[in-house]
């Protein structure tokens, strides 16, 4: 794994070749290709966001191969086990994700966006943000996810019984 002070310096003078390389394929879209202007800047501003997307998810991966982004705790609850609510909300957000890029890569265009697609991803947003409370509630011991406002039979609360008066 690599130091704390080496995380960081990796990434810009990539961002810097991936930024190049993207100017270039535009401006070569932009010189060789026929067409007239409108159609050679769709072209040019599609490709290059095309090849930039690509290249930042080239070094993502190549981060993570390299242990310089540490994924190992990805869908592991903070005891240590295996999470199926991160687990859910991951598969449900690329498998989603990717019928809509290839919806968009088949048709040329965006589709509309089905309701039934939006309730399935705010259920499993929902139950991560439920099963977060739950731990919260958990860790505090008490089991209602605060911390010192139970209250005695009086009204006062916990605290309130060794105020002197």
């Amino acid at each position: 794994m690599a130091n704390n002070e080496d995380k960081g310096k990796w990434f810009l003078p990539l961002f810097g070749v991936m930024v190049v390389v993207t100017i270039g394929i535009a401006i070569f879209i932009g010189i060789y290709v026929p067409g007239d202007a409108v159609t050679k800047l769709k072209l040019s501003i599609g490709y290059g966001a095309l090849v930039l997307v690509f290249l930042f998810g080239f070094a993502i991966l190549a981060a993570i191969a390299s242990d310089k982004i540490n994924i190992s705790e990805l869908l592991e609850e903070e005891s240590g086990g295996a999470s199926t609510s991160r687990f859910q909300l991951v598969i449900f957000t690329f498998v989603i994700g990717l019928s809509f890029v290839l919806i968009v890569a088949t048709s040329g265009k965006f589709p509309d966006l089905p309701t039934n697609v939006l309730a399935l991803l705010g259920i499993s947003a929902s139950t991560y943000g439920v099963s977060k409370g739950i731990q919260a509630g958990a860790k505090n011991g008490d089991g209602t996810g605060t911390q010192g406002t139970n209250t005695q039979a009086g009204g006062a609360g916990a605290g309130d019984a060794n105020k002197p008066k």
